[in-house]
């Protein structure tokens, strides 16, 4: 039973900010306050462990962050469940079976879904990034698939950011590496990356380089400047009314903010995404905040990446309480520049940080070192 003689702050999703939340109010709890956390899954996967997951570098529970684990250490609330409006006059959050969350101060961080509505038949044949624990156990179950000698050989993945060149050339390691030379001759695997916008757009110039030379010399196609407009069972067709031979087709392209924010009345941006005050409050309730990439912070507006939303926990979890014991706090600056890992399948990885890129093994042992040690610090 809640008491509703404490101040209820409510979590709405298990992203990466909101676990910095909840270490933060286990290490300093506050009196008179009680926490809730609402989140669809009790185990959330960490994105940045994702390419090394389908590579075959780590297990899945590796890559899982352990939120009820959290949430008994703080003495926070779990409900398993997925939020689908807000009542900010009555101040309660609905859930999808209709029961209502009463709060005092909300954050949200319930990340994005994929927008797909321009490619056809995208839900029922492809395999969707996210959400990534929808993806994991479909990857596992292409990659069983993949061993019989009638299973899927022609990989296609669709989106030529960072995401879709890290699942193309992780995709092509788990399959193809573990082959022998007569299974390769007798049976290849074929590799396509359709990248309509190319090749790591916003990354610097270098960087793109690297990262086609290293299609190249893996042997994967390429189709730049050509978006897929309808994905079937064994093609896709592009706008330019050229089809590509497909048995799996992993989509990575744009995604959008959950629907359900358009009948909050909270202020959003042009993409629908939650405009938020450089205190990460939103524009419309102070009482509601928000990070990760279901947000716009307006004045410092910065691409939709897991690296923003690690940078904003800690940031949230200070304002939450000093809004919680003072409601005085301090505009948040987030960085300009920021380091860029991008995973080559192998154990290795292009670094990039403003105009400067390069590749090699080192790159990959250090983003090796920088998720593990994510990971350790919230499932110790």
């Amino acid at each position: 039973m809640r008491n509703m003689s404490r101040k209820q702050l409510v979590l709405v999703g298990g992203g990466h900010a909101h676990v910095f939340v909840l270490e933060a109010f286990a290490r300093r709890p506050m009196s008179g306050l009680e926490i809730t956390l609402l989140t669809k899954e009790p185990m959330a996967p960490y994105s940045g462990m994702l390419p090394g997951f389908v590579a075959g570098h780590y297990r899945l529970d590796e890559c899982l962050i352990d939120l009820k684990r959290l949430c008994d250490a703080a003495g926070v609330h779990l409900i398993e469940g997925a939020a689908v409006g807000i009542d900010r006059e009555k101040r309660r959050v609905f859930l999808a079976n209709g029961s209502p969350l009463p709060y005092d101060v909300l954050s949200l961080d319930v990340g994005i879904t994929p927008d797909v509505d321009e490619i056809a038949g995208a839900d029922a044949h492809a395999l969707l990034v996210k959400p990534v624990s929808l993806f994991a156990p479909k990857w596992q179950a292409l990659v069983a698939r993949a061993t019989a000698s009638d299973g899927p050989r022609r990989i296609v993945a669709i989106g030529g950011g960072a995401a879709g060149v890290e699942l193309i050339l992780a995709a092509r390691y788990r399959l193809t590496a573990s082959q022998t030379w007569e299974q390769r001759r007798q049976d290849p695997f074929t590799y396509t990356l359709i990248a309509g916008t190319g090749i790591l757009p916003g990354h610097p110039p270098r960087a793109q380089r690297l990262a086609r030379a290293a299609l190249t010399e893996r042997g994967i196609d390429v189709v730049e400047h050509d978006t897929a407009v309808e994905i079937a069972p064994h093609h896709i067709r592009l706008r330019s009314g050229r089809q590509i031979a497909s048995d799996a087709a992993i989509v990575s392209t744009k995604a959008k903010a959950p629907a359900w924010f358009a009948d909050t009345g909270l202020a959003r941006d042009a993409a629908g995404y939650l405009a938020l005050r450089p205190t990460l409050q939103t524009l419309t309730d102070e009482d509601i905040f928000a990070a990760g990439d279901c947000a716009t912070v307006i004045e410092h507006p910065r691409p939709k990446s897991g690296v923003f939303a690690v940078r904003q926990g800690p940031i949230l979890a200070r304002q939450l309480r000093g809004h919680l014991e003072t409601r005085l706090l301090d505009p948040f600056v987030p960085q300009g520049a920021y380091l860029s890992l991008v995973s080559l399948g192998e154990k290795s990885a292009i670094a990039s940080r403003g105009s400067f890129a390069a590749a090699g093994h080192w790159a990959w042992l250090w983003k090796d070192w920088i998720d593990r040690r994510f990971m350790n610090r919230f499932n110790r």
